[in-house]
């Protein structure tokens, strides 16, 4: 029973003498408050009834004093208790965070978010709970029953018939009122998910939903969610609040029957006397209130239960991209960043770890050293998919990618990702300053961060800040612009001088302009670097050396804009579409370049396309 709050115990290797001490602390206190019960009898027949002053005083002194230790123990034994639930709440939050760290890509895709907080937060918390309870009570409660029972036996065997029924009573009103407990608690923790998801994407996106004024649909959405919590925690809320009074009416009803044939008994004369039903009346109950106590304990112990096998499936998954035993260390310096996709396929992989459909198709291509690469094609088409596999945020299914020569699942990731600078997507700001976004943790010094920031037309804006580099970023770095928030992460990427530069999409919140002096801010300080860029903007790839052009996972062309531009339908439609029509002529088949090929002109002379976070939902 309870086989992950078992493991848990295993954190105490080393403090089994303290958990043990705790426990007999805890049995002690049992046996104080057994022994007041006991001298209720004396108190009773020898003081009360037989007049002595001076043996109701003794009794009195002598179970004020034993009640004084049991307090005593008590409270050390709570002390023991609050150490290792902190200490277990402490070790699981710390524990799960790090091996959250170690996860892959593809890991987090099928941990939500809101997911992995509610194990950091309430599952933790539901660990503690159980931990301290169950320190505090669970071993000593089957004691205190067993030695009441036995004390009680002793005392008037003539009344054990009542304590029979009674206890037998209880355990029929536990097992009807709690059994099953655990599975609705596991159904209460994926309510609590859920409405946690909703929560975060509202209030990450109430911009959005501001600016569409959709707070009513939120509203209901989030109802939806809250209700489906709400009659998720009734039905274990319900059986505990239906226990207490039906386990006090137990109690009542047994003391009443004990009273009932216990003062017949004394009436006749059957030796039985007026404190040894007083005493007996006390061991009842002291048997009784553990059998009730456990009943409270067991579903904090089954919530602790479901809690730790959640908190365990984070911390027994395997991270999909691993480094090899044997993988070499490189010399990143040497590293001139030849990118080679030999054949390559790649699909995401499901809930039970398996590649599903395949999103990439067979690719084959090579981004030379000093090349500028870009990446073109309708969302959903894999573009960042396809760089993702270089820097091994995921594992290819079929092929190979290199970087000069090596494949990249040789090479450590973390010496992989000081070979490739990566902007995402969603620039990511932390809460600090600007120098600790750029740098990141890393030791680059001054220099090399202002000129990062230079070449990705970040320098401008953060020079008119107060504290300039030391400038305060808020939270996800809500207090910039989304271009800014761009800018800021492509000079993160730039400023530890990778051998690849990746940009996905990195420019879509800037205007035509900032674009262009980007791409020749990283032109001047990465000109030895390979450059691939994703984009939506056709304006992003124009001046590439090389653009590949993706459909539906497949690379359906490779070139120069101007190739490109003369013989794929594709590109033309895509051109045309962001820039107008062109006169340049549409020579599918042919494939010598006209009399006078086109000049691409520069970024900043193109027409102004609407500035905005174009980027492929997902992917």
């Amino acid at each position: 029973m309870f086989p992950g709050l078992r493991k848990v115990l295993g954190l105490y290797r080393g403090y089994r003498l303290h958990l043990a001490a705790s426990q007999a602390l805890m049995i002690g206190a049992v046996v104080c408050t057994l022994l007041v019960q006991g001298l209720n009898a004396r108190l009773i027949d020898q003081g009360i009834q037989a007049r002595d002053i001076d043996v109701v005083i003794q009794t009195a002194v002598v179970m004020i004093a034993i009640a004084a230790v049991a307090g005593v123990l008590f409270a050390l034994n709570a002390a023991y208790a609050v150490l290792f639930s902190e200490h277990t709440a402490h070790y699981a939050r710390d524990t799960t965070f790090r091996k959250i760290q170690t996860l892959s890509f593809g890991n987090i895709d099928r941990f939500r978010t809101s997911a992995l907080l509610v194990r950091l937060s309430s599952d933790v918390e539901n660990v503690r709970t159980a931990v301290l309870y169950g320190v505090m009570f669970l071993l000593p409660a089957p004691i205190s029953i067993v030695v009441a029972v036995l004390l009680g036996l002793v005392t008037a065997p003539s009344l054990a018939p009542v304590m029979v029924g009674v206890l037998v009573v209880v355990a029929v009103v536990l097992a009807v009122i709690l059994g099953g407990i655990q599975p609705l608690y596991d159904r209460r923790q994926q309510r609590l998910d859920a409405v946690n998801n909703v929560l975060q994407e509202q209030l990450a996106g109430v911009r959005v939903v501001k600016a569409f004024v959709r707070e009513d649909y939120e509203r209901q959405r989030f109802a939806r969610s809250a209700d489906g919590l709400r009659e998720a925690s009734l039905a274990p809320a319900l059986r505990l609040a239906l226990f207490m009074p039906t386990i006090n009416f137990v109690i009542y009803g047994g003391i009443a029957l004990l009273y009932w044939f216990g003062g017949r008994a004394v009436i006749a004369g059957t030796g039985l006397a007026v404190g040894d039903i007083v005493a007996f009346a006390g061991y009842l109950t002291a048997a009784v209130v553990p059998m009730a106590l456990l009943a409270y304990l067991l579903p904090i112990l089954s919530q602790g239960e479901a809690s730790v096998a959640r908190i365990i499936e984070v911390l027994d998954a395997t991270a999909e991209v691993q480094d090899r035993p044997d993988a070499a260390p490189l010399d990143a310096a040497a590293m001139r960043g030849r990118v080679a996709f030999e054949h390559v396929s790649f699909g995401y992989r499901g809930a039970d770890g398996r590649p599903a459909a395949i999103v990439l198709h067979d690719i084959d291509f090579v981004a030379e050293p000093g090349q500028t690469v870009g990446f073109l094609g309708a969302t959903g088409s894999g573009k960042t998919s396809l760089v993702s596999l270089v820097p091994r945020f995921y594992d290819v299914v079929e092929g190979r990618v290199t970087i000069d020569g090596t494949d990249v699942r040789e090479i450590s990731q973390e010496q992989l990702r000081d070979i490739v600078g990566v902007a995402l997507q969603e620039a990511v700001l932390f809460s600090g300053d600007i120098r600790g976004n750029i740098t990141l943790g890393r030791p680059i010094d001054d220099d090399a961060m202002t000129a990062a920031a230079v070449a990705a037309d970040a320098a401008g804006f953060v020079d008119y800040l107060p504290g300039q580099y030391d400038g305060a970023v808020a939270r996800r770095g809500y207090n910039f612009s989304g271009g800014q928030r761009q800018r800021l992460a492509i000079a993160r990427a730039l400023a530890g001088s990778p051998a690849v530069v990746i940009l996905d999409d990195s420019t879509s919140a800037v205007d035509v302009a900032a674009e262009g002096r980007i791409q020749s801010g990283v032109q001047d300080l990465m000109g030895g670097a390979t450059r691939l860029y994703v984009a939506q903007r056709i304006s992003a790839v124009l001046t590439a050396d090389r653009i590949v052009l993706l459909d539906a996972g497949r690379q359906v062309a490779v070139g120069s804009h101007a190739d490109l531009h003369r013989t794929s339908a594709l590109y033309r439609e895509i051109y045309e579409s962001q820039l107008g029509p062109t006169d340049v002529p549409f020579q599918p088949d042919s494939g010598a370049p006209p009399a006078t090929p086109p000049v691409a002109a520069p970024a900043t002379d193109l027409p102004a396309t609407p500035v905005g976070d174009v980027t492929e939902p997902g992917r």
